[in-house]
């Protein structure tokens, strides 16, 4: 599983403290995101939005506004990325190291990629898409029934919906899917949906728009 310090994207610039307003506008636009990052000599400072420079050039004079610090470490891996970008609904999310040091940045869209490579892989199988309580989200539970059905889980994601259930979205070694879905059933598991096909990973990336609308929101 990919850690930000293997997804960092040396093309988002980073802002001074007296930036140019145009010149960010300009670069957000070019880059599509919302937000850039100040630095000052080497140090991670936080975030600026979009907004919030729109709202600078009505005034009179420039002041810094109130930037938002989070951040990410290098070391934190893909789930934790996604829990980022869940909480705090942005566009980029700045890596820092724990002496606060500005490394780069991971966009949306570089999960999104990730998440490719993860759905297409080389190995042909099938996927299905469970939607549950959170409180029911057992993992064990569901490789066993797969499992049971001699199939093996080779990529698996759960995450929350807008609906504030949790969706739990697996591929497995077998292309062939039905028996595992009637199983899962059988333990009242609501199955959302499910692709069979060697070539359904790209059906499933276009189709399945829960998650890129939670990683690709404007």
């Amino acid at each position: 599983m990919k850690t930000a310090q293997q997804l960092l994207d040396q093309q988002i610039p980073v802002l001074s403290e007296d930036f140019d307003l145009t010149d960010a506008l300009r670069c957000m636009d070019e880059l599509r995101v919302n937000e850039l990052p100040v630095v000052v000599s080497g140090k991670y400072k936080g975030m600026v939005s979009e907004n919030q420079i729109l709202d600078i050039e009505h005034q009179e004079h420039f002041i810094m506004p109130a930037l938002f610090e989070k951040s990410i470490q290098p070391e934190d891996h893909f789930f934790a990325m996604i829990h980022f970008f869940a909480q705090n609904q942005m566009s980029v999310a700045p890596v820092v190291s724990k002496n606060n040091e500005y490394l780069g940045c991971v966009t949306r869209e570089d999960l999104v990629e990730v998440i490719q490579d993860y759905t297409t892989a080389q190995q042909d199988g099938g996927v299905v898409i469970l939607e549950m309580n959170p409180r029911d989200y057992t993992l064990q539970q569901i490789s066993r029934i797969v499992e049971e059905n001699d199939a093996k889980i080779v990529a698996l994601f759960a995450y929350p919906n807008e609906r504030g259930m949790t969706e739990v979205m697996f591929k497995m070694d077998i292309k062939n899917v039905n028996p595992i879905i009637r199983s899962l059933e059988r333990f009242e598991y609501r199955v959302r949906g499910s692709f069979q096909h060697a070539d359904s990973n790209v059906d499933l990336m276009d189709r399945y728009d829960t998650l890129m609308r939670f990683l690709d929101e404007d």
